[in-house]
């Protein structure tokens, strides 16, 4: 998973018009590189989703969102971006758990039921 603590380079941030999130744009080391993680085939284009990645005899292969290949040496620096966190959302109700019921405690320390 690529991360602003994991980059080899920060470079600068890139705001972008709401819905979407704005992103910073870093390079990676290519071994960090996974599935879901977003790389700049191009450094001026916007980032693509890392939809596989394959390294194999010394090269990198990486097939974006739309099914195109990319290919890189397998231990090399590649242009990358990290998204910016998403806004916080409270938890839908059927996810949290009910707070638990407390029972009291009788004069002998034992649980009394009511």
């Amino acid at each position: 998973m690529l991360t602003l603590a994991n980059a080899a380079v920060v470079l600068d941030h890139e705001p972008v018009a709401p819905p979407s999130l704005g992103y910073t744009r870093t390079m990676h080391h290519s071994s960090l590189i996974e599935p879901g993680d977003l790389w700049r085939p191009a450094p001026d284009e916007h980032p693509h989703l890392v939809r596989s990645i394959d390294h194999f005899e010394g090269r990198l292969t990486i097939i974006d969102q739309d099914g195109n290949t990319f290919h890189y040496p397998s231990d090399g620096i590649i242009p990358t971006a990290v998204a910016d966190p998403g806004p916080v959302r409270p938890l839908p109700r059927a996810w949290t758990r009910p707070p638990r019921r407390r029972q009291r405690k009788g004069g002998d320390g034992n649980p009394t039921t009511r």
